[in-house]
């Protein structure tokens, strides 16, 4: 006698084991944004890492925006450190220039 049900399997598509969130980009995001805060002050390191987190942030946010992530918080956290941090140090360096030409020699 022969078996009247079909071989076992995932079925039709989308009915397949979950997939992993790919959360990776707004953890890093979060992470650089925190770590370029303490930064800001060293003379571009904190810029550098300021604009590392506005890239991820975005790409994390892209990201939750898919459905491939669900951690839009973090991405966001780290999107707005990176900004913060980002200004801060343009403003720096442009009153460092301003400074410089105002009062040479000194």
């Amino acid at each position: 006698m022969s078996n009247p049900y079909p071989p076992e399997g995932y079925g039709p598509p989308g009915y397949g084991p979950p997939a992993q969130p790919q959360n990776t980009l707004g953890l890093v995001s979060m992470i650089l944004g925190i770590i370029s805060i303490p930064l800001s002050c060293c003379r571009g390191i904190g810029l550098v890492f300021g604009i590392a987190a506005i890239v991820l942030g975005y790409l994390g946010k892209q990201k939750v925006a898919q459905g491939l992530a669900n951690n839009g918080s973090q991405a966001q956290a780290g999107f707005i450190c990176g900004i913060v941090v980002a200004g801060l140090g343009l403003l720096l360096i442009i009153l460092t220039v301003v400074l410089n030409v105002a009062l040479p020699g000194n």
